[in-house]
This record gives structure tokens, sequence and C-alpha cells, in this order.
């Protein structure tokens, strides 16, 4: 049988179509040997690892939030993302992350929850992809090898991982490890493809890319807001540059990975090397939903979240379908 690598990448709000996805293909019987996340896909990721496949219908997390309504939005920044508003406000950053309140919203205090992460850590490689901002490039954490063991020492390692892969600024002030600041994959690839093509193990990699949406819309719509609407449109601006600076070069990032195959299939091989690294021809399958909105926390439609996790899960039914046909 096929094994499959899974990329989540990051998308805000749209994290919820992701999850869809995740959860259709487990409930489908679909291998996934190894997955890569950056962003928001962080939080999907250690959900559905923190899920007991035998006896839940969904991840937990994600089972609280798909009940939240439109009065719940305080719960779900401490449940899903374990954020919380800082009591002095100086400008710099919306949230601050306080790393025990965020591990056991995450529900990593709970024993019971460590115990099936390490059952599925055994079989399942788990790569969290950050900018490393200090020295300007990408980093990928391990954290099979982070969490080999758990206690409270690897927790405290894997927290700043974890963290690390969702900083996105300025909502979050940027993570220091060491004496380094660390911020979200996003900035350098929103879509950590590389680390699937160099794995052996991985027959295919299925992919989700939230680029096709209608930025000329929504820019002109700001564009022709009325100017006594300054505050709002400036808030909404920022979200939908910010969107813009980490989605749009998932084109590129694509556009790579099929010219990497292509070179592969031009040697006549199944892999070449490039700068001491072997990349596998590998098929790459790519779910492009439309018009997915990017905030986390949505004022204007409160159902969202669900909708999405639907669109997800169905658009996942088809996918699953076409690569059994294939």
């Amino acid at each position: 049988m096929k094994k499959y690598g899974f990329v989540a990448s990051g998308g805000g709000y749209r994290s919820f179509y992701t999850a869809g996805v995740l959860v259709h293909l487990k409930r489908q019987g679909v291998p996934v040997t190894h997955i890569t996340s950056t962003s928001s896909g962080n939080n999907i990721v250690l959900d559905y690892l923190l899920w007991d496949w035998e006896k839940e219908e969904l991840p937990p997390i994600l089972a609280k939030t798909q009940r939240l309504g439109i009065g719940d939005i305080a719960q779900v920044l401490s449940n899903f993302l374990g954020l919380r508003a800082p009591l002095l406000p100086n400008g710099t950053h919306l949230f601050t992350v306080e790393k025990d309140s965020c591990r056991k919203s995450l529900l990593l205090d709970d024993a019971q929850r460590r115990t099936v992460l390490t059952r599925h850590l055994s079989s399942i490689q788990w790569d969290i992809f950050a900018t490393n901002l200090t020295k300007h490039q990408g980093h990928y954490f391990r954290i099979n090898d982070i969490l080999s063991r758990i206690d409270h020492d690897s927790l405290s390692t894997f927290m700043d991982a974890f963290l690390a892969g969702i900083t996105t600024i300025p909502y979050f002030k940027a993570l220091t490890i060491g004496q380094e600041y660390y911020i979200e994959g996003g900035y350098m690839d929103n879509t950590p493809l590389r680390s699937l093509f160099t794995d052996p193990a991985v027959d295919e990699i299925v992919a989700i890319d939230f680029t096709d949406y209608n930025y000329h819309r929504e820019l002109k719509k700001l564009y022709d807001s009325q100017v006594f609407t300054l505050p709002l449109n400036s808030i909404d601006m920022h979200i939908l540059t910010s969107d813009m600076e980490l989605t749009l070069s998932n084109k590129k990032i694509f556009s790579q990975v099929m010219l990497i195959n292509k070179l592969i299939e031009a040697t006549g091989k199944d892999a070449i090397e490039i700068e001491g690294r072997t990349y596998y021809h590998k098929p790459v399958h790519v779910l492009r939903p439309k018009d997915l909105e990017s905030m986390t926390i949505s004022l204007k439609n409160s159902s969202a979240q669900k909708e999405y996790f639907e669109l997800g899960r169905k658009e996942a039914e088809k996918l699953v379908a076409d690569m059994r046909a294939a």
C-alpha cells in the first residue's frame, strides 16, 4: 500500500479545511506516515496526533471548536490557540503566549493524551517548519526526535518548536530560542514540502493550496469604502496584506515542486541529488479551495469553521476516490 506525506500549511481560519481533509484521510484508512506543518497547520496536526482514532469521532480540540458559536470567541482563543491578550499593550504585538497555559490548553498536560501522542509518533514523522529570523533561514524542528520520550524537559522544548512555528508578527511576539528570534515558517515557505521530497518512505504527497482567493475584489472593496471607516479599513488592509505576504508565495512553491518532478523524470531515474540532498520523484495531489477567509476568528460568520471543515472533508472524499482510481 502506498504511503502518503501530508502538508498542513499555514492558513489561519482556513486550517479548519485542512482538518477536514486529514480527518477524512484517516477515516478512509489512507496511510499518512509523514506530516510537515507551519503556522496554524501546527495546531491541526497536534490535535490530529492527540486524537484517539479508535474511540473518538473527531480530534479533541476540533470537537470543541465545532460546537462553538459567535459568543465563544474567548474560548476559541484559549482552547485552540492558547493565547492571552497582554494586560499592558505596547503596540508591538496583539497577543502574548504563556508557554505553560498554552501547553495546558493544547491538552499536553493530560497523561492519556500524551500516551496517544507517543503511540502515533511511533508511526508518523512530524516536522514543524519555522523561520529563524536572526539567521534569515528556514528551520525544521524534528518533533519525533524532540519527543522521543515525553517528560517536562522534552515538552518544554516541543513548546518552543510549536510556538516558533505559529508566531505570526505583529499578532504575536517573536519567539526567542537561545539568542535567536523565530517566527512562523510561512515567511519562508508556507507549504513546506522539502522534507517530504527527501523522505524515501513517502510515495505520494497531499497538499493544499489556498492561493485561489479574490484579492482584486477585496482590495477594490477597501479602496472604494468611505473615509469614515478608517479604523476598520486599516485593520482589514493589514489582514489582507499579511495574508498576501504569507500565501501568494505558494504559487512559486508549487511551480518549483513541479519543476523538481520534471527534472527527475528527465534523468530517467527515481531521484536526483542537489547540494548534498537526495530528492525523490513523488506525485503531488493538490487541493485548491476557492475564496476561503484567512482570519482565525471570524466576527462575520460564526459557522465558517464548520463550513470549512465540511468542505475539506467533502473535497478530500473526491481526492481519495481519484487516488484509488489512478
